[in-house]
């Protein structure tokens, strides 16, 4: 009899422990489907409401971008953000319109966020909503973006705030904006896009000093994989040389010549490049400035 009884314990604990697992196993299935559902554009079943601070790409945001929480890679953009600043510069205290506007050929989701920021990342200025049912403030007021009623767009979508230029000496500003895009809430379908918008002070060529006609020299993202993009600043019109060097000294490929003036923005396709350290040399008539990066692959 004992053993009989013993036999059927022993039935009864094996059979709990096959339901346990099939419970364990059911609900990380449920969880799975949570975290899918959980992609941008999607909240569990809604919208997703806005975007977590800290993804610009700027940086002082350490580089971080949406393909963070939504995989792939960024591509950088030219133009995404606008502003009726006008090309003298920004006026210490004076109020701004900003246009931030995402595009996705065939997508009718978008989210953006964008923030200005000194290049350690320092808010500058003071971000305004004019729209309160599309857009919010997030991260003490540093970043703007979208809420779950200002992602639905067809091919692209806008949003617009207000800019309230920082006190006289601040000198350049950077806007910059994270954008990602898909297909009803897909996350499959996510596409994560970069752009900056640099502005100057009105009666100041940049935060250096004056006497310097190159300026401002931001290389990124560092460490970089396929597209490094290079900003600076001329006072004024000088034959200006970027090439990459490695640490030999040889150039690596290619070499941009031009006649340059104003804001620079420019794009290098490090691709092909070998994974390793190298230098990123801009030589004006006058000055040289040369900025080590790393390529990883």
């Amino acid at each position: 009899m004992f053993e009989i009884f013993k036999i059927h314990v022993c039935e009864l604990v094996a059979f709990n422990k096959i339901r346990m697992k099939k419970i364990i196993f059911t609900a990380l299935i449920i969880i799975s489907g949570f975290i899918v559902l959980e992609s941008f554009g999607t909240k569990g079943l809604g919208k997703k409401d806005g975007s977590e601070p800290g993804y610009t790409g700027s940086p002082g945001d350490t580089l971080k971008n949406c393909t963070v929480c939504h995989g792939g890679k960024a591509y950088n953009e030219i133009g995404w953000i606008k502003s009726n600043i006008p090309t003298s510069g920004y006026v210490p205290g004076a109020t701004y319109r900003i246009e931030a506007i995402g595009y996705g050929v065939t997508h009718n989701r978008f989210g953006f966020l964008v923030s200005p920021q000194a290049i350690n990342g320092n808010l500058l200025g003071t971000l305004e909503l004019t729209d309160t049912v599309k857009t919010k403030l997030v991260g003490n007021n540093k970043y703007i973006t979208y809420t779950q009623n200002g992602v639905d767009g067809l091919d692209s979508l806008a949003w617009y705030f207000n800019w309230i230029a920082p006190n006289a000496g601040t000198g350049d500003v950077v806007f910059y904006g994270g954008f990602n895009s898909n297909q009803d809430g897909h996350k499959g379908g996510d596409i994560t896009h970069l752009s900056t918008l640099r502005v100057k002070e009105t009666g100041t060529a940049s935060v250096s000093n004056l006497t310097n006609n190159l300026n401002q020299v931001i290389v990124y993202p560092n460490p970089v994989t396929d597209i490094l993009n290079i900003n600076f600043d001329l006072n004024k019109s000088t034959a200006t040389k970027i090439e990459i060097l490695d640490l030999s000294g040889k150039q690596v490929g290619i070499t941009l010549t031009e006649n340059l003036k104003g804001m620079v923005s420019k794009q290098i396709n490090t691709a092909d490049f070998k994974s390793g350290i190298y230098f990123v040399k801009i030589q004006t008539e006058n000055e040289t400035v040369t900025k080590k990066i790393s390529v990883i692959h």
